[in-house]
This record gives structure tokens, C-alpha cells and sequence, in this order.
């Protein structure tokens, strides 16, 4: 595997200039679990394989809703959320592949949602492939990212 140091950073751009430019959602590095209410993910094959899952709370959501759509706190609902989430995991993918290797094709799955709360470790480690897990803080609401390459 190349150098995780490079990848982790590629990936730390794509999640910065996703949530910067199309949700107008400004995000801090930050070393703590997250306590997520929602999930979406989406896989990649191609050079190389892997997924990645996005931790999102309820107030992170709503707020990229409300900035990319133009509609007030009363207009956000479900449905708004989980495609506006799914858009972002997979924009992030995009974004991430294209940094990564440009001259290569990669297929990215179509994204998938889940509303289920949970509690994300930044320190979970699996064993058998290469894991990037980072948190972050926007506004006091808070944002997981992992990224498995197999």
C-alpha cells in the first residue's frame, strides 16, 4: 500500500473541499468518538478497492440540507437529509479517487443510507486492511469519516 501518510491527507482534502464548496460546511480536525445518528457509505473498485462511511449527527445534516437547498430549518425532513447525505459520501469518493489517481477508472457503487445512531471510534483499527478513521467539529455538530482500502 502506498503511504498512508499521503492517502490520509488526500482524503482530508477531498472531505474539506466537498463540505466547503457544496455545503458551505467549514470542518476542524478533531481526535475525539463521535456519536452519529445517521450513516451513508459508498464502495469503489478499480486500481485499488475499498469504501468509505460517512458518521454524520442530526445538526451536521440539517445544516448542509438547509445551505445547499436554499430552505429553512422547517423544510428539512428525512428524505432531504438521506440524499443530501448520500450525495456528499459520494461526492467525497469522487473527489478522493480523482486525487488520488486521475489517469485511472474507478466505479463507485450507488451510495447507501442508514438511519441508525451508534458511537464511531476514531481508534478502531482492522486488522486486515489499511482504515483511515477521522472526526471532525463544524459548529459544535460533529462529522465521521472511515475509509477501508482492501
Amino acid at each position: 500500500m502506498e503511504n498512508t501518510k499521503k492517502i490520509q491527507e488526500l482524503l482530508m482534502n477531498a472531505i474539506f473541499e466537498v463540505f466547503e464548496k457544496m455545503f458551505f460546511v467549514f470542518l476542524e480536525p478533531l481526535d475525539e468518538d463521535v456519536k452519529y445518528e445517521m450513516i451513508a457509505s459508498i464502495n469503489f473498485i478499480g486500481p485499488i478497492k475499498g469504501d468509505i462511511d460517512v458518521f454524520f449527527t442530526r445538526d451536521l445534516a440539517s445544516a448542509m440540507v438547509q445551505n445547499m437547498l436554499g430552505v429553512d430549518e422547517v423544510g428539512v425532513n428525512l428524505k432531504l437529509i438521506e440524499d443530501c447525505a448520500k450525495e456528499a459520501v459520494n461526492m467525497i469518493g469522487g473527489n478522493f479517487l480523482q486525487k488520488y489517481d486521475s489517469s485511472k477508472v474507478f466505479d463507485l457503487s450507488i451510495p447507501v443510507f442508514k438511519n441508525e445512531s451508534g458511537v464511531f471510534a476514531t481508534q478502531e483499527i482492522a486488522a486486515s486492511e489499511t482504515v483511515w478513521n477521522l472526526s471532525f467539529e463544524s459548529n459544535e455538530s460533529l462529522l465521521g469519516v472511515k475509509m477501508s482500502i482492501s
